[in-house]
């Protein structure tokens, strides 16, 4: 019993040393993939650099290739596009500065446009206290106009 706790315990071991330097290592081709993924196309709009067929972003993914190769990390990589391309390379508007904006304001819209919902639908669901009870009573005080066709309608069902 102590063998097969200790044979465990040894590959518990191996593999909380292995996994993780193998997913940091990496293949160089899978990491490129990924970063051509969370990249976009500087020339043309709404493109992923990763299907965009522009010479520049053929030379833009052997860039990446290259640079993996050297050992740069992804988060390198992406921040030397941003220092040449500008930030429209990440797709996205950055989280800081003036451009912050862009990510809040949604959010902003979307929780006021569902205040008002909930709003107007407890609005238009209640009826107010006053006008239930008083229309009872206005209904009675108040004399009906006398309308030929009901009168004759009541005439035939009373004669029933």
């Amino acid at each position: 019993m102590k063998v097969i706790t200790r044979l465990a315990l040894a590959l518990f071991i191996l593999a909380a040393v292995v996994i993780p330097a193998a997913a940091q290592g990496g293949d160089p081709a899978a990491q490129a993939k990924q970063i051509t993924q969370e990249l976009w196309c500087p020339i043309c709009n709404g493109i992923r650099l990763d299907v965009c067929e522009q010479k520049v972003c053929e030379q833009m993914r052997d860039q990446i290739t290259i640079d993996l190769q050297a050992g740069k990390t992804p988060e390198q990589i992406k921040q030397e596009f941003v220092e040449f391309y500008g930030p429209s390379v990440l797709g996205e508007p950055p989280r800081s500065g003036f451009s912050l904006v862009a990510w809040i304001v949604p959010i902003l819209l979307l929780v006021g446009a569902l205040a008002a919902i909930v709003f107007l639908t407890l609005r238009w669901t209640r009826k107010p206290a006053s006008a239930v009870t008083a229309a009872p009573a206005a209904a009675a005080d108040v004399p009906q106009p006398e309308d030929p066709y009901l009168a004759r309608v009541n005439r035939e069902l009373s004669d029933q």
